[in-house]
């Protein structure tokens, strides 16, 4: 198998996520992996997901990709993930749902039992710096990956992309939360998605106010959470967990922006010093 391309890495840094309450299925979500520095020369990895896909279950369930010489094999395995209280780190600020699950202990398992696994990581450097966030145009192109409603390709076991556009400038926070809105159905089971500005080939650089010709870019930009609802009365609720309730979708959604997530690198080197 020929090196895979960014859109390739996109679909295998993402897995659906199935919540378990006493062993029976409560919902599904969506995650991605994500590897935080620490102080020293080795990395944590973790699956970041909303703190509403993980709360009050007890596992959850990943499919993942066995490797075959650090290529997806073909092949897959399920792992069970328990949710102990030192696995789940939220994000200190509860009004933001955001949470990394660490697996460093799943990893070493699955190379104990010789049923390595295969997934692309993202990290710290694809986050936007303060510069990038101040020059992105007031609409942008982005991609999300996820599954919406639990929607996956179950045979090759990967995620659904799904494109759309900023409906609020990446450069603000969005009634003054540290999010932005997307122009894109969202659906449950598409919480905790990763959203990219993704220009495959070419992008104006606003610095420089030049085209950059056959420059790919990619940027993780943020966690869809939630989408605004309306209601059969006409009032609009914000959607995250399914509601019981009759509720259309406004084809929006609601993005925590990925600046969020090195606070959560902060909490995991306090907690795994080198």
């Amino acid at each position: 198998m020929n090196t895979l391309s960014i859109a390739e890495q996109m679909l295998y840094s993402t897995v659906k996520l199935t919540a378990l309450q006493g062993g029976v299925v409560a919902s599904t979500g969506t995650g991605f992996f994500f590897r935080f520095a620490n102080d020293g020369e080795r990395t944590i990895p973790a699956i970041i997901t909303n703190n509403h896909v993980v709360n009050g279950s007890d596992a959850i369930i990943a499919i993942c990709h066995l490797s075959d010489a650090n290529k997806p094999s073909g092949k897959y395995i399920t792992c069970n993930i328990i949710l102990d209280k030192d696995r789940v780190i939220p994000h200190p600020d509860p009004d933001i749902d955001l949470c990394a699950v660490l697996i460093g202990d799943l990893l070493n398992q699955t190379l104990a039992a010789n049923t390595p696994i295969f997934f692309v990581s993202l990290s710290a450097s694809l986050i936007p710096t303060e510069s990038e966030w101040q020059n992105f145009d007031a609409i942008e192109d982005v991609t999300m990956i996820g599954c919406p409603n639990g929607i996956s390709d179950e045979i090759n076991n990967l995620p659904i992309s799904r494109k759309g556009i900023t409906a609020s400038s990446l450069t603000k926070n969005y009634n003054g939360k540290r999010e932005f809105m997307v122009d894109m159905a969202c659906f449950p089971g598409s919480s905790g998605s990763p959203v990219f500005v993704y220009d495959r080939d070419g992008y104006r650089d606003r610095q420089t106010n030049n085209y950059m010709m056959g420059v790919s870019r990619l940027k993780l930009v943020g966690v869809l959470y939630a989408g605004p609802l309306i209601t059969n009365t006409g009032a609009i609720v914000l959607g995250q967990a399914p509601k019981i309730h009759v509720a259309a979708m406004m084809h929006l959604g609601n993005v925590i922006k990925s600046s969020e997530i090195t606070v959560l690198e902060e909490i995991i080197k306090a907690k795994h010093p080198n």
